[in-house]
């Protein structure tokens, strides 16, 4: 049977997009796992809270600083200390409440944007690379996102279910968390816990 034109381009077109999608995720995980033994071998990887602190997760717990490379392959610094307050969205891309809450987070990002809050959102996925880069790019998430490089900072995250939102100082102590999906009015509170004197101008200005 002869190979139609069509075919013999298609074949090795979808052949180069899948190597392409596998040569990127080799180099987000090598990336990561050189960025952590950086980090051990300067002390960057220091615990700032007692394990048991961090794994309740309750307010005022400071949790670990660590940077690893996003699905875009850019640097990120999670937890950094002295850049203003960060919102953690920690979610599984297989997770049926994380896809139903992302809507929400992506909202919560698109307020703050239109604020102009000086607020860093950072997803955190606790998946493998592979599949948290191939999420991230069908649903096309508009902020950063990262794949925990290890499963002991996931740990130290106190993450035993998702989705989690996570708000952080600029020291990166936890100032409060919501442990389910986001619902419309608390999409309201985030961004107003995020920046207050953002939103108390934005209300301003609306009256």
């Amino acid at each position: 049977m002869e190979v139609k034109p069509r075919s013999r381009i298609l074949v090795p077109l979808l052949l180069i997009v899948t190597l392409g999608a596998l040569g990127a995720v080799f180099y987000l995980w090598r990336q990561n796992v050189e960025l952590q033994r950086r980090s051990r071998m300067e002390g960057g990887h220091q615990k700032a809270a007692p394990l048991e602190s961090i794994t309740r997760l309750r307010e005022g717990a400071a949790l670990t600083r660590f940077t690893a490379r996003d699905t875009e392959g850019r640097p990120v610094e999670v937890a950094a200390r002295g850049a203003g307050n960060t919102l953690l969205f920690i979610y599984n891309p297989s997770c049926d409440r994380c896809e139903a809450g992302m809507p929400a987070w992506i909202k919560v990002n698109h307020k703050l944007a239109e604020l102009k809050a000086p607020v860093r959102v950072i997803g955190l996925s606790t998946a493998d690379s592979y599949t948290t880069v191939q999420h991230a790019r069908r649903i096309k998430v508009p902020f950063a996102v990262v794949p925990f490089p290890t499963d002991e900072l996931q740990k130290e995250y106190g993450v035993t279910e998702v989705p989690l939102t996570i708000l952080l100082n600029e020291k990166g102590i936890v100032q409060a968390f919501w442990n389910k999906p986001l619902d419309e009015g608390e999409v309201a509170d985030v961004v107003e816990s995020a920046c207050p004197d953002c939103f108390k101008s934005a209300v301003g200005t609306a009256h």
